[in-house]
């Protein structure tokens, strides 16, 4: 049973023909005229004879046709599969190419973002770095103890007092000036805290010095850097400010800034990594500032000239952003912005490496991995690159000989490559070149594809390019056609292939052959030529399917089109060999001369058998189609023959199963998709708590890529909100130290004032004494002169005399009581000037312990320094005046110890008087002497009184000023405090912020 089983119907019927017996036959044949069943079997099996000739050729010549429609419906079924395959894959690295460039637009907007950060920040600072110094020079020239101190050179007595030549030096110490100098009106040096600088040197013309003399003599200015006259022709920057003692001009201060003062300030980029860099650059090209890349001083040095669009368009006054190239010929992304003070401009440049920013590395098990390079790897690209506008490769993932070269106009510009970056500079679009030879992979073809970055303004900032796989196209043609032929006497059947390739506009093929060696080469890449009808159809723009020679003079049954992509123009063919299709039809013809002898007496069991072969097999199929319709794609059709029904099961079997692998994978990525998907909500819920340690598991799919980048992003704002609570701390504790020294400043200003009202009081006491005094000297100055006059009469009035003597006494008594206790009140008023110049000293101490609070608290004291250093000018002037008021005092206790002694002088005088007026006769005309002594004392006394009594009201009217200085000092003080707990209020609400999220501990 196995045996028969395994048989096919063509040998069980020639098996059945052969075991009819000869007498059989013969009795078939010898009755057929005796029995009208014989003559019927006869004459149908000779009618039969014409019909099966005739069904014979047609058979063949419908099955030759046959065969060849269904080699044409699958050369053009094959070619629709490669051209579909073709546009997908260019699509997908279309896709690729366009994503990755969004992701490096994205790097680079975010390193825009950040250059605009520091270049803001830089810009504050140097302002206000530039407007505190201009202040302070201000403050300088105006400060009477300075003007005096200075003063003893405009007369001419070149001395400066060592305590204030101290205090000079670390106060332009601490505001980073080099030294000071002093000129007079018509230009000369006075003095100078530079040894270099000699006494007697005159400004040259056109020098820094000049230009700071000119305008310095009308108001505070700022000269930028130029040659000095003065120190051989070192580069100086220059304040100037006038000098004026008695409100005459009597020359000009100049405080030059230290060379490397604004290092400090350009220092400061954070977050631009190892490549960031900020400088200054003048309007005639040069540093303002020393760069991180030289060891020489590169401020104002002719020898480093700065020339890029970036500093011309910030010195027209632009602010912007864009890639160029730097003073270092190295290709940055740089952000500009002008600085304009005092009539100087500077250009603020802040920049970045380009290479550094676009082709980031991160670190996977303490080695640092190119991001970009293990991007190609895993998308199978042979090189990656990264291109500036100009052509220049500052990126290339593989490192080969093209790598830091122009495209453009290098030794690679004939290149594919250079039509490539040549079209996307064109078009500004995306750009696909044809196959060719690339000398830096040792001259094998390669073809490239390109897509620009461009900036808000729509041009090109930057071009990404990748370099297309051959290998990727090779394998998309190899898939080939199968085409079934059977052998004349064993109907096995067997596989032909079809032969699909790519032809470009030169008619060199751009894939590989399935043979190369009918065409002679190894490689028949952009080597053999394809020249046939097929070929030029296609390049025509033209599609079909025909009988046709090929290139190599070969009969072929072959389909083509055009494939077109981008500015691709390629001819698409395949083909297959005729001859090889046509020997199962000729095979098939051997086939039919047996069937039609065997037919003769087998036709009626043939035909059963090939009805129910068909009805079986179709009934199959059916099954099967019916279970396709319900979604169930598990199932196969069994073959139960070897016709074209047969095939079609076998090719419905082979769709559904395609299909099914297809639906089974696409639920495979959808499930994976939503599995990543679910994992990332549930990972970044806790960022509605402020919980910014989450940190995202980065997967090797599309939301991998999200949570890498959203996982950067948490990382930036932990470090912003750790600086922020940092800061808050900072400013909180510092602000409560200084609102706790400038309260206890304020409480000691306000008892200074009280102290200062009590001597203004005392004072205004004892100028009414002294003003009595005087008046009582004038009236001992008329009774003098009338007893002068009465003692020229005569004798008469001698009684007269002697009681005005008397009188005399008394009121010279009360005069030198009276000054003896203006003398007293002079001494309080001295001890009071002590009390006073104590208080200053220690209005001084705190000023200067505020102005050391201020420094350590850094930016954010700055605003309360500029308080402390107005409170410590302040406390000088009252200083000051205290010192004018003890002077005053000093010398009113001389005058009245002369008066006092005047008086006791006088005294002595009256009272001899007195004695004497009783021997008045004799001695009247001694008496008319002494008298005219007497009125002349009084009248000097009354003089003394008269200007003491101006000098007190003087005195009172200092003393008044310094109250109101001193009110004036404390609201000062008050508002100072006040502004340290709105200070510390501030921190205490910026911790409050902060305090929501939740942020790593480390710095």
């Amino acid at each position: 049973m196995a045996n028969a089983s395994k048989e096919k119907p063509a040998e069980r019927i020639l098996s059945r023909v052969k075991g009819l017996k000869a007498a059989d036959l013969k009795g078939l044949f010898s009755g057929w005229r005796r029995s009208i069943r014989s003559k019927l079997l006869v004459w149908l099996l000779l009618i039969s004879l014409v019909p099966l000739a005739v069904i014979a050729l047609f058979s063949y010549r419908y099955s030759a046709s046959a065969l060849n429609n269904q080699s044409f419906e699958t050369l053009e079924a094959t070619l629709a599969f490669e051209h579909e395959a073709l546009q997908e894959y260019f699509s997908s690295q279309e896709k690729t190419l366009i994503n990755l460039t969004d992701t490096i637009n994205l790097l680079q907007q975010e390193s825009f973002v950040k250059l605009a950060a520091v270049r803001d920040l830089l810009k504050e600072e140097i302002t206000k770095y530039l407007e505190t110094r201009y202040n302070n020079v201000h403050a300088f020239g105006s400060n009477p103890e300075q003007v005096a101190n200075f003063a003893v050179f405009a007369k001419g007595t070149a001395a400066l007092d060592s305590d204030f030549a101290a205090y000079l030096k670390d106060w332009l110490k601490q505001r980073d000036f080099h030294s000071l100098t002093l000129l007079s009106p018509d230009g000369k040096v006075l003095f100078s805290t530079d040894e270099a600088v000699k006494p007697g040197m005159a400004v040259q013309e056109k020098s820094p010095e000049q230009e700071a003399f000119e305008k310095g003599k009308q108001e505070t200015s700022f000269i930028d850097y130029g040659r000095s006259s003065f120190l051989t022709d070192k580069l100086v920057c220059y304040f100037s400010t006038p000098f004026k003692v008695g409100g005459q001009s009597a020359g000009v201060f100049l405080f030059q800034l230290d060379d490397n003062s604004l290092d400090w300030i350009m220092k400061q980029t954070p977050g631009l990594g190892e490549s960031g860099e900020s400088y200054l650059v003048g309007a005639d090209g040069m540093f303002r500032s020393n760069s991180v890349y030289f060891e020489e001083s590169t401020i104002a040095n002719p020898a480093y000239i700065v020339d890029s669009e970036s500093v011309l368009y910030a010195l027209a006054g632009e602010n912007g952003e864009e890639a160029t190239i730097n003073y270092r010929g190295d290709y940055v992304l740089s952000t500009y912005t002008l600085i304009e003070m005092y009539g100087v401009k500077w250009a603020l440049m802040v920049e970045t490496d380009q290479k550094e920013t676009m082709a980031p590395k991160h670190l996977e098990q303490q080695t640092q991995v190119d991001h970009l390079k293990q991007l190609a790897e895993q998308n199978g690209f042979p090189d990656l690159y990264l291109l500036n506008p100009d052509g220049y490769i500052f990126y290339s993932a593989q490192e080969r000989k093209d790598h830091f070269t122009n495209i453009l106009n290098g030794p690679y510009s004939s290149s594919k490559f250079n039509d490539a970056v040549r079209g996307v500079l064109e078009k500004k679009a995306l750009k696909v070149s044809d196959y060719g030879f690339y000398a830096p992979i040792d001259g094998k073809a390669a073809a490239f594809m390109a897509a620009p970055v461009l900036n808000k303004n729509g041009e090109v900032s930057l071009i990404v390019a990748l370099q297309v796989p051959i290998e990727q196209i090779n394998k998309l043609m190899s898939i080939r056609s199968q085409f079934e032929k059977k052998s004349q006497h064993q109907f096995a059947s067997g596989i032909l292939a079809a032969d699909t390739y790519l032809v470009g506009p030169d008619k060199l093929l751009r894939s590989e052959s399935v043979d190369a060696k009918k065409y002679g080469v190894d490689k028949v890449l952009l080597k053999a030529k394809a020249d046939s009808k097929a070929v030029n159809e296609a390049l025509a723009g033209h599609d079909g399917t025909d009988i046709t020679v090929n290139s190599l003079g070969e009969k072929v049954l072959a389909s083509w089109a055009p494939f077109k992509y981008n500015d691709l123009s390629w001819a698409l063919v395949s083909e297959v060999s005729y001859d090889e299709v046509h020997k199962p039809v000729t095979n098939l013809l051997r086939v039919i001369g047996v069937t039609v002898l065997v037919a003769m007496a087998l036709i009626v069991v043939v035909s059963l058998l090939v009805a129910r072969g068909m009805t079986r097999q179709v009934g199959e199929i059916v099954k099967v189609m019916g279970k396709v319709e319900q979604g169930d794609y598990s199932d196969r059709v069994q073959i139960t023959s070897h016709d074209e029904l047969g095939r079609l099961a076998g090719d419905f079997n082979t769709m559904t199963g395609t299909i099914q692998n297809l639906i089974q994978t696409r639920q495979e990525e959808h499930d994976k998709l939503n599995s990543s998907i679910i994992r990332l909500l549930e990972e970044i819920t806790v960022l509605a708590d402020g919980d910014l340690t989450m940190r995202a598991t980065v997967t090797d799919d599309v939301i991998g890529t999200l949570a890498d980048s959203l996982n950067l992003m948490l990382e930036n704002l932990g470090r912003a909100f750790r600086r922020i609570k940092d800061s808050a701390l900072q400013v909180g504790s510092t602000a409560k130290v200084l609102s706790s020294s400038t309260g206890e400043l304020a409480d000691q200003n306000d008892s200074q004032a009280k102290m200062i009202n009590q001597a203004v009081e005392k004072i205004a006491s004892l100028t009414e004494e002294i003003r009595k005094a005087a008046e009582h000297a004038v009236q001992s100055a008329g009774s003098s002169k009338e007893s002068s006059h009465v003692a020229e009469d005569g004798a008469a009035a001698v009684r007269e005399t002697s009681h005005a003597m008397e009188a005399i006494r008394s009121n010279v008594q009360n005069t030198a009581r009276a000054i003896k206790r203006l003398g007293e009140s002079s001494q309080e008023i001295s001890d009071f000037a002590r009390t006073i110049n104590e208080i200053s000293d220690r209005t001084s101490i705190l000023a200067l312990n505020a102005s050391i609070q201020a420094a350590a608290a850094g930016e954010e004291g700055r605003g309360f320094a500029v308080v402390a250093e107005e409170i410590q000018r302040l406390a000088e002037r009252a200083a000051v005046s205290t010192r004018q008021i003890e002077t005053l005092i000093r010398n009113i206790l001389g005058e009245i110890t002369e008066a006092g002694v005047s008086m006791d002088a006088s005294i002595q005088e009256v009272v001899q008087g007195t004695k004497l007026s009783q021997n008045a006769l004799a001695k009247l005309e001694e008496i008319t002497s002494r008298s005219n002594e007497v009125a002349a004392l009084i009248e000097g006394v009354a003089n003394v009184s008269k200007e003491q009594a101006e000098t007190t009201a003087q005195l009172a009217g200092k003393m008044k000023k310094i109250g109101e200085i001193s009110v004036e000092t404390a609201q000062e003080t008050m508002g100072a405090s006040i502004s340290m707990q709105e200070m510390a209020t501030m921190g205490d609400d910026m911790l409050q912020a902060v305090a929501a999220f939740k942020i790593d501990k480390k710095a």
